[in-house]
């Protein structure tokens, strides 16, 4: 039960991360004249990562393992779109020198990987106990 927790926090963590991070420590480029493809998919991952982070919240209510599996699903093809979104759906400028092309879509990516990979290791524990 406690590494359920554990588990829980972590992945509400990076979900919070994934939201915040375009606007505050991997920032993408400012609005100006023209609005850059990378302030729409900041927009994006902060849904995503909002999503991701409530999910992960809901799995501290116990509930059965089936239910956290279906919550695990979920978080799992949210943390898919967060890859997605800045590397194949919307995407971030164009220029390899820009902030947004260098640091924020890797951060993104990186992020996004975590979430799977710990998703993934809890579900396998949630799926052996079962």
């Amino acid at each position: 039960m406690k590494k359920n927790i554990i588990f829980a926090l972590i992945l509400a963590i990076f979900g919070a991360l994934v939201a915040l991070a375009p606007f505050t420590f991997v920032h993408v480029c400012a609005v100006g004249e023209k609005v850059m493809k990378c302030h729409w998919t900041a927009r994006a991952e902060l849904f995503l990562g909002s999503a991701i982070a409530f999910l992960a919240l809901l799995k501290l209510i116990p509930l059965s393992e089936h239910f956290s599996l279906g919550l695990n699903a979920g978080i799992f093809a949210l943390s898919v779109g967060v890859i997605l979104i800045p590397t194949a759906l919307i995407g971030v400028c164009g220029k390899v020198d820009m902030h947004c092309h260098a640091v924020t879509e890797p951060t993104l990516v990186v992020f996004g990987i975590l979430l799977i990979v710990i998703n993934l290791i809890q579900s396998l524990l949630l799926w052996k106990n079962r």
